[in-house]
């Protein structure tokens, strides 16, 4: 996959949508040049993926905006070229791969030949290419399965893959890793640095903190400008982001907790032995106190708590594919549960049996000892919520305020109690001021919030959600967090689908591990997450979250949530050890 190579220069760049107020990018100058993968990272509405789509040319070609200054790709001006004259010199990968695929082609190898075969690209090159990306990727397995019927995971697999095939030699890529399990995160970070040690021109718009730490260079936007620029354990450390209302990464807050340069921030030997070794106290991190107390929601629909009861469920899709194979799992009312497991293992099929959307091949699923089978969808919603792992298949409505309002009306809801369940979940996502505004003109992480939103307006007894944490920021994180809290402790349940490990380690009160359709293990965060079970969770493409890891390291006991909670294990553990030997 050699790529010609290609500098990419963007110079005092403005962008206003149209219809909007505000300047999306407001000054924002960057070099990519060959062999330099740059990291892009912000708040959410910090420009991010406005930059990703004027650098790929699809502003203002494709979507309309006000475009002023320069953006070139070796002297071609980006905005006024044409897509021949774009085509093979830049590739753009998305964040949903809704947007990325044909949806033409019958198999995985066909999806990946459609856009070599436009580059006229020799028929032996072209075989060489698609295996070498395939097996690169890990999905050498699904070559010939029809992409639509993949996971969401596996179709962005697909979609990475058909644009790395191309070698263009500029890549662009939009929160790539977003729907991504950690291993199949860490197989795009390796074949993007070794595209970039091969002479690729690489810019990346992420949160993952995975890809942001292999980068050449981060540059951090805010409201549409570059706040800093630096190698990423500078440019994600507390004195950068902290300002602008971002938090550091749990190994960069440890990796200055332990009093480490920033050339190290993302070196676990290091942190682990400079934290073992230091004869001090370690501090609390910058980011101590930063978690958000939990929602407090008084009920306004009388919904009661209700189990869940799942035997011996399978299900298989017409395709002969068996997506869950005997599955047993009982849920208590009032019950935190995260679902965790590799890209394809059969958890967003298990979840769609909890309201009805999938029906059982044979077994059952019982509410509150009540079979569902039978049961209309629309009859389950008023016990289940769903909020779905694309915000674009849920969302109808021409404004934020009639798309939560939406549910709640169904179940019969009347005014004044309807204003009130919409005005509290609105706020309870943090997007007060976009009431009247059309979802569609929302980024995604924000129409992600809606779908959240709308579901928490119906009052559910049980609240699933699918990757809820994909493209948050830190502060919705938190947010998403709080909600997650708060359901659980008024007695609601809460089932999430997730491979935000860090997200699950400190919401979750049990996670249940999914692998080939099958449950492999079940048990609190710090049984799951613990060394004991490393090997299984390694053999599902996840791994324990970063402060899990360090204070294994450490010796120390149970998983930590994040860096303050690790600190103060580690403070204990030196105080109790101590004493010991003072005895």
């Amino acid at each position: 996959m050699t790529a010609d190579r290609a500098t990419l220069a963007v110079d005092d760049l403005r962008v206003r949508y149209v219809g909007r107020a505000e300047q999306a990018l407001d000054g924002v100058s960057l070099v990519v040049g060959p062999g330099e993968m740059v990291g892009v990272a912000g708040r959410t509405r910090a420009g991010k993926s406005t930059l990703a789509l004027v650098a790929a040319g699809f502003i203002p070609r494709v979507i309309r905006a006000r475009l002023e200054g320069r953006v070139t790709l070796d002297g071609l001006s980006v905005p006024t070229a044409t897509a021949a004259q774009l085509g093979g010199r830049v590739g753009i990968v998305f964040s949903t791969p809704a947007n990325q695929l044909s949806t033409s082609k019958l198999t995985v190898r066909d999806e990946l030949a459609f856009g070599l075969e436009n580059l006229a690209i020799p028929r032996s090159d072209m075989d060489r290419r698609i295996d070498d990306v395939l097996d690169r990727l890990g999905i050498a397995h699904l070559a010939d399965r029809e992409p639509l019927a993949l996971s969401g995971g596996e179709q962005q697999r697909v979609a990475i893959a058909s644009i790395l095939a191309m070698g263009t030699g500029l890549l662009v890529l939009d929160e790539p890793a977003a729907e991504l399990d950690p291993v199949g995160a860490t197989a795009v970070a390796d074949i993007l640095a070794d595209l970039s040690a091969a002479g690729t021109a690489t810019l990346v718009a992420e949160h993952l903190v995975g890809i942001l730490g292999r980068a050449t260079r981060v540059a951090v936007l805010d409201r549409g400008h570059v706040a800093v620029e630096g190698p990423p354990g500078q440019a994600l450390g507390s004195a950068a982001i902290g300002p602008i209302g971002l938090h550091p990464p749990t190994l960069v807050a440890l990796a200055e907790a332990a009093g480490l340069p920033a050339t190290a921030a993302f070196d676990e030997t290091r942190i682990a032995d400079a934290l073992s070794s230091s004869t001090n106290a370690p501090p609390t991190t910058p980011a101590a106190g930063r978690r958000q107390m939990p929602l407090a929601w008084e009920a306004v629909r009388d919904e009661p708590p209700t189990t869940i009861e799942v035997r011996a469920l399978v299900h298989r899709y017409p395709t002969g594919i068996d997506a869950v194979r005997g599955v047993t799992l009982s849920i208590a009312a009032g019950e935190s549960i995260a679902i965790v497991g590799q890209n394809g293992s059969g958890k967003t099929t298990l979840v769609k049996h909890l309201n009805g959307l999938l029906r059982p091949s044979s077994g059952d699923v019982r509410l509150g000892g009540r079979t569902i089978a039978g049961r209309p969808v629309h009859e389950i919603a008023r016990t289940v919520g769903l909020v779905f792992q694309h915000p674009d298949d849920q969302i109808f409505n021409r404004t934020v305020e009639r798309e939560v309002a939406f549910g709640p009306r169904q179940l019969g809801v009347g005014q004044p109690s309807l204003d009130l369940l919409v005005e509290r979940a609105i706020a309870a996502v943090g997007l007060d001021g976009e009431r009247i505004t059309n979802p569609y003109d929302l980024g995604s992480s924000e129409r992600k919030l809606v779908t959240l939103a709308s579901v928490l307006a119906t009052e559910p007894a049980i609240m699933i959600l699918d990757e809820p944490t994909n493209g948050q920021d830190g502060p919705g994180l938190d947010r998403v967090g709080a909600i997650v809290d708060g359901w659980t402790a008024a007695g609601r349940t809460v089932v999430a689908i997730t491979h935000d490990m860090e997200f699950a380690a400190a919401h979750f009160g049990r996670i249940v591990v999914m692998r080939g359709g099958e449950i492999v293990a079940d048990g609190p965060p710090d049984r799951i997450l613990g060394p004991d079970l490393r090997d299984v969770l390694t053999s599902t493409g996840l791994i324990a979250p970063p402060a899990a890891r360090i204070a294994a390291r450490l010796g120390l006991p149970g998983v930590p949530r994040d860096a303050d909670e690790l600190l103060a294990r580690l403070r204990r553990h030196r105080g109790t050890r101590d004493g010991a030997v003072r005895t």
